[in-house]
């Protein structure tokens, strides 16, 4: 099987080229080199919702909890990413009706 990467950066959520950003998915100071590009909106709406979660964003020397911290920090995206999928997928079903 053979992927292919496009070209084009768009936002893994709703495949906009505008505004883009690289979200580090397990935290800035947790996983620094693991990210993913979003739109700008959807950069914010998922910082605001793993901070919500009460995911720690601050540098600890504490491997164990920096681990802790990125799994946490991409389980809240994984989330976010459901929610939105579902939404999206809801919004379709209702218009095609």
């Amino acid at each position: 099987m053979t992927f292919r990467r496009s070209l084009v950066r768009s936002c893994a959520i709703c495949g906009s080229t505008n505004k883009l950003e690289e979200h580090h998915l397990g935290g800035f100071h947790h996983a620094q080199f693991f990210t993913i590009t979003l739109c700008e909106p959807h950069h914010l709406a998922v910082t605001i919702a793993i901070s919500r979660a009460g995911v720690d964003p601050h540098y600890t020397s504490d491997l164990d909890e920096r681990a802790r911290r990125a799994r946490m920090a991409a389980y809240v995206f994984l989330w976010f990413l459901e929610e939105q999928i579902r939404s999206k997928h809801s919004i379709n079903r209702t218009v095609t009706k």
